[in-house]
């Protein structure tokens, strides 16, 4: 028969892990359904028309800027429905989940390395942007340099 302390300690381990399986399922849902939106009628012309003109320049340039300006309706519609942007938010990264933000930072690495925009530009331009404060930025970074760093090592 176990102590009360070991059957305390496993009771623990299991709630533990229940959260964690309930944040993992909702991150894999959020990666199946990831920019679905896309593909809607109402966001799939402009961004394919724009696709060729925004790939020509690096994120946060004026250039850039110009070339999301013509699409804003679709960018407006994509904000509105997916809520791993912080402009989906009445009050930007400060309205979000932690899950949410995983999603936000996963989405900023899959658009900095199709763009080759170093990752630090982008997270140095999105910390301005949001205004994200320093620590929240701090552990941004700590991830993003973590996950590089197991990725070298496999």
């Amino acid at each position: 028969m176990p102590s009360d302390y070991v059957a305390d300690l496993i009771d623990h381990k299991k709630r533990v892990a229940m959260h964690m399986q309930t944040i993992a399922s909702d991150l894999f849902r959020r990666a199946a359904l990831h920019d679905n939106s896309k593909f809607s009628p109402k966001e799939f012309e402009d961004y394919e028309k724009a696709f060729p003109e925004l790939q020509k320049y690096a994120y946060g340039t004026p250039e850039f800027k110009t070339a999301l300006g013509t699409i804003d309706a679709a960018i407006k519609h994509h904000y509105w429905l997916n809520d791993h942007h912080p402009e989906h938010f009445i009050d930007g990264v400060n309205g979000m989940t932690l899950v949410q933000i995983v999603e936000m930072v996963c989405d900023w690495l899959a658009a900095s390395g199709r763009s080759g925009t170093p990752l630090s530009m982008g997270l140095e331009i999105n910390k301005a942007r949001f205004h994200i404060d320093d620590q929240l930025a701090l552990i941004i970074q700590n991830t993003v340099e973590w996950y590089d760093l197991q990725k070298s090592l496999s």
